[in-house]
């Protein structure tokens, strides 16, 4: 697998709505790619990507890889 999780972060939209950011660094293509948990659930990320996000979805509602800077 190509993807790594390098870190997440609470962000806040224009209503105040707080989600969670995800910052993957893709080894393959080399690429970083930032998206917030909301858009698993549209097809504009990689199925693999999709993937293992979902099985280390836990850890990271857990806060594993949270910068709060």
């Amino acid at each position: 697998m190509s993807y790594h999780i390098m870190l997440t972060r609470k962000i806040s939209d224009i209503k105040g709505k707080s989600q969670i950011q995800v910052q993957v660094i893709d080894t393959a293509a080399p690429q970083i790619i930032y998206f917030t948990l909301d858009e698993l659930e549209k097809d504009e990320l990689p199925e693999e990507l999709k993937e293992y996000i979902r099985g280390i979805l836990p850890q990271i509602e857990e806060g594993r890889w949270r910068y709060g800077g």
